[in-house]
């Protein structure tokens, strides 16, 4: 495969996983300062309605930053500098964003964040995501069978919750059809349990996302300590995580739901006086189950828990509680 459809390749892969992280501005353009792909926050922030893919940065730029060198002036031997650009919005103002700038080798990622909430979040993921970017484009200079070790280590990464370091939802999706499979041709049971953190919304309106991102990385990094090996842990969707129980029958998993959700319970955060809890749905795979039927019956578990009180575990099968 060419070098150039190797990059197009890095290139989507890249942003599937940075366009999850935030509102930010994203754009990655190659040495000769074409752009090879930009993210919906970076279209959004100077008015653009199609992606300027293949364009020239400098065509975006006011006249007055056209002048500029970027190989002497904006772009750099570092790792990471910081930048500011002036770009012609659609509406013809002329914007400054305000950002850095990642050498990835064989081409640049241009990040802009005009809100700065999670910023230096983000800057910390970047610098070790683009260590391992740096080492891909050097292997694409080498041998083609290498690539295709370095590409899997990226879709690795597009697999991963970036804020709690779990799983995240398309690979928990992946992984829960799988698990379905298996367990239905060997006949084996398998448990899912459903939870969410209670009142979290007033946690994170009261203190700020900041404080309610660290209780997310708190209770993951808890959960991950409490569970088996061969237990599936992620982050099903804002403070909802889940947690696949292979061979595991569903008395076995409210016992292993009850420790989880006495430990959350034990949570200290630091600033916040409130008591981190958790709601818990607990159902077992039928051998009439989909995965959307699955999911959904322990959904429904979560919201009996919900409904009877909050930190409690409510088991669902076949629709009937017990």
């Amino acid at each position: 495969m060419e070098l150039k459809s190797k990059l197009k390749e890095i290139s989507d892969i890249i942003f599937l996983y940075l366009s999850e992280i935030s509102n930010t501005g994203l754009i990655l353009i190659d040495k000769d300062y074409k752009i090879l792909n930009c993210n919906e926050g970076f279209m959004r922030l100077i008015g653009l309605k199609e992606k300027p893919i293949n364009k020239p940065l400098k065509s975006l730029l006011s006249k007055g930053y056209k002048k500029i060198s970027f190989s002497e002036k904006i772009f750099s031997e570092k790792c990471f500098n910081s930048v500011n650009l002036l770009f012609v919005a659609s509406n013809s103002e002329e914007i400054l964003l305000k950002g850095h700038i990642f050498n990835c080798d064989t081409f640049f990622l241009l990040i802009f964040d005009q809100h700065l909430l999670t910023y230096y979040d983000l800057l910390e993921k970047m610098s070790k995501l683009t260590d391992q970017l740096v080492n891909i484009t050097r292997e694409l200079k080498k041998k083609n069978d290498q690539l295709s070790e370095a590409l899997a280590t990226i879709r690795k990464l597009v697999n991963i919750d970036p804020l709690t370091g779990i799983f995240n939802k398309r690979a928990l999706n992946k992984i829960l059809s799988r698990e379905i499979s298996f367990a239905l041709r060997h006949k084996l049971p398998l448990s899912v349990v459903l939870f969410d953190l209670d009142h979290f919304k007033v946690i994170n309106d009261k203190h700020g996302h900041e404080v309610g991102d660290r209780v997310l990385k708190k209770v993951a990094n808890k959960v991950r300590k409490l569970i088996r090996a061969e237990d599936i842990f992620g982050r099903y969707g804002g403070e909802e995580f889940i947690i696949l129980l292979p061979n595991t029958k569903i008395d076995d998993a409210l016992k292993a739901s009850e420790r989880i959700r006495k430990e959350i319970a034990r949570i200290k955060i630091k600033g916040i006086k409130e008591h981190i809890t958790a709601s818990f749905g607990i159902t077992q795979l039928l051998y009439t189950d989909s995965k959307k039927t699955l999911i959904n019956r322990a959904d429904q578990a979560l919201y009996i828990a919900k409904r009877n009180g909050r930190n409690r575990c409510e088991i669902l099968i076949n629709n009937i509680t017990t």
